[in-house]
């Protein structure tokens, strides 16, 4: 619970702009901060994995309970035996919830946050400034009485035409209110004026701008506020993202993408086929004499087979000329195509990539939850110190560093600068030997790096090669 606290901090932190200021109901936002609650379930468990367990054998080692159980003959190993057997249904837990839950709240989650970014702030009309809220109209007051809805040197400006500043009113007093239902805005406007733009007269020059100017005692104005309702994206839109898909969707989504590049190369082939195809052909016919070649390019006279040195002799000048440019034209075709296919081909393979990528994390921040417990327990026992004051601290720290290492593995990863399964798993690899070594120096009881079992390793490495 308290990782979840800290991560939906964060993303309040990093969404606040979005979300304040828009009117939105309090059941909105708790909604969205539940959705995001759930999504960083997975993550959550792997820090609370790490902090319960950098407390649970910092304080039997603060206490030396730690010391007695070793003392009784009870190696490491068997005591970390529940814990690890606890841990386990957390990683079987945590891949469960990523493949099959978390594809649901996130899609929620995602549409919740479309909705709220797209949402226009709530109207707000200050004094002295210019409001542009209502689309196509632009509203100015002047002054605004703050314990009633009287209101002074009111302007309203009316863009609905497209053409500038079509139409003005102006007011030296007004009231504004909202109707019962609460689905419009309603401007009285007394002692004013109205100018509306007419069209250009033909006879009056491009220099005559006609308009009609209305005076008037009262004048109402009435504003939609429809445009202001919090309303819902389609599901849809947002369904066949790759963060949203379970492992077996994901699995026949990288298919159908390979299917479709395969389809679109096979495509360009036959397409390329049609121009290389002799559609006329040229059949020669022999005589005792001479040679003559019949078709559509046909020689005016007989060549003889000696004096033609190469194809293109058999055809003049013009025919030559004719048959070169059509080449070049088809070249050209073909040309286009293979740039236009060579320049998609990255895109399949990012595709790809972020599927494969999202395919790795599911299953991630499941092995991380083990990572972290023969990180985090190791540690406890190493610094003997429980409560919430050093386990946070050792936690945090090491958590910002596998999440450091999942950001870059994943950049790598979806840049195409690394295979997938190196960039995504780029954390584990990172932290299994740190955690390999915590172990061993809890083991023998040390607080120092085991240097003697790192000399005999790397003297094993040297004698095998």
């Amino acid at each position: 619970m308290v990782a979840v606290f800290i991560f939906n901090m964060q993303f309040l932190w990093k969404y606040i702009d979005d979300i304040v200021g828009k009117g939105l109901e309090l059941k909105i936002i708790l909604e969205l901060l539940f959705y995001q609650g759930l999504a960083m379930v997975p993550r959550a468990l792997v820090f609370g994995v790490m902090i319960a367990s950098v407390m649970t054998l910092g304080n039997l080692a603060e206490h030396y309970e730690l010391v007695s159980m070793k003392s009784a003959g009870i190696s490491l190993m068997r005591i970390l035996a529940p814990l690890l057997v606890m841990v386990s249904f957390l990683a079987i837990a945590s891949f469960i919830f990523s493949n099959n839950i978390i594809p649901v709240t996130a899609l929620q989650f995602k549409t919740r946050l479309y909705d709220i970014r797209k949402q226009k702030p709530a109207l707000d009309l200050e004094p002295g400034q210019f409001n542009n809220d209502f689309k196509n109209m632009v509203i100015y007051i002047g002054e605004k009485d703050r314990n009633s809805r009287k209101l002074k040197d009111v302007r309203i400006y009316d863009h609905s035409k497209q053409n500038g500043n079509s139409s003005q009113t102006n007011a030296r007093e007004g009231e504004l209110y909202f109707t019962e239902d609460k689905s419009r805005l309603v401007i009285e406007l007394k002692q004013g004026q109205r100018y509306e733009n007419l069209q250009l007269s033909s006879k009056g020059g491009p220099n005559v701008m006609p308009y009609m100017r209305t005076s008037f005692k009262e004048f109402k104005t009435v504003f939609d506020m429809s445009e202001f309702n919090f309303t819902e994206t389609d599901k849809d839109l947002f369904r066949k993202h790759h963060s949203l898909l379970t492992s077996r969707q994901l699995k026949k989504a990288i298919d159908s993408i390979l299917i479709r590049r395969d389809k679109r190369i096979v495509e360009m082939q036959q397409s390329c086929d049609n121009f290389y195809h002799f559609r006329k052909t040229i059949g020669p016919q022999k005589d005792s004499a001479k040679t003559v070649v019949k078709g559509p390019y046909s020689p005016k006279k007989a060549v003889s087979p000696i004096s033609v040195n190469r194809f293109s002799d058999v055809f003049t000048t013009e025919e030559r000329h004719s048959m070169y440019m059509r080449a070049q034209g088809f070249a050209r075709n073909v040309k286009t195509q293979a740039d236009n296919l060579y320049r998609n081909f990255p895109r399949y393979k990012e595709e790809v990539a972020a599927h494969e990528n999202e395919l790795h994390l599911k299953i991630i921040f499941s092995v991380a939850c083990l990572l972290f417990l023969f990180i985090g327990a190791p540690m406890g026992a190493i610094i003997r110190k429980g409560g919430f004051g050093w386990p946070i601290f050792t936690s945090f720290s090491f958590f910002m560093g596998f999440f450091v290492l999942h950001l870059t593995g994943e950049r790598l990863a979806t840049g195409l600068v690394w295979p997938t399964w190196m960039g995504s798993w780029l954390p584990i690899w990172s932290l299994f030997p740190i955690a390999v070594l915590l172990t061993i120096m809890a083991m023998n009881d040390s607080r120092t790096l085991p240097l003697g079992f790192i000399k005999r390793l790397f003297r094993k490495k040297k004698t095998i090669s």
